[in-house]
């Protein structure tokens, strides 16, 4: 599936981004990964310094979805590393947007996936098995819930209530 350009879906849907059926998220996030734009439908988790919810989400087939992962915005630790884009990625997730750090750089970058972070660190996060699934959450000024669709490519990050075409 071809992605639309981000820039021409904000041209092409002015009322939406006036209306705030269509969000743009701060420009914060780093690219990883080999996919430079990716589009899908949103799975939220929301959790803080523990991956355990993300590694139990992406073993469950992502037909083309993007995980939303609200980390709290820490930068003291990894909430996605080498292992877990692996498993995205043979698992058929379009993307993963965190809201946080990720690790093991070189791996996500080798994958077919495409990864949006704060930034990288070496250290792993906990594992108590603490957060929520499909929770609404708000990252970089935006509000995203679980079922919306998220456009990423090298322009910016968009949130859609409603899949969108150009």
């Amino acid at each position: 599936m071809a992605v639309p350009a981000t820039a021409e879906l904000c041209d092409a849907h002015a009322a939406l981004l006036a209306s705030g059926e269509l969000r743009v998220l701060q420009p914060m996030f780093k690219a990883y990964g080999r996919r430079g734009a990716f589009a899908g439908a949103v799975v939220t988790l929301k959790l803080f310094e523990d991956n355990v919810l993300v590694r139990e989400i992406l073993t469950v087939p992502g037909a083309g979805k993007v995980l939303v992962v609200d980390g709290g915005g820490s930068m003291r630790c990894a909430l996605m590393g080498g292992n877990l884009a692996q498993l995205a990625q043979n698992q058929g997730w379009a993307g993963v947007v965190v809201n946080g750090c990720i690790r093991d750089v070189d791996e996500i970058d080798a994958c077919d996936l495409g990864v949006r972070a704060l930034g990288s660190h070496p250290v792993k996060s906990g594992k108590k098995g603490t957060g929520e699934k499909h929770a609404a959450v708000h990252i970089g000024g935006a509000a995203i819930r679980d079922g919306e669709w998220l456009y990423a490519d090298s322009d910016g990050i968009l949130v859609s209530s409603s899949e969108l075409s150009l």
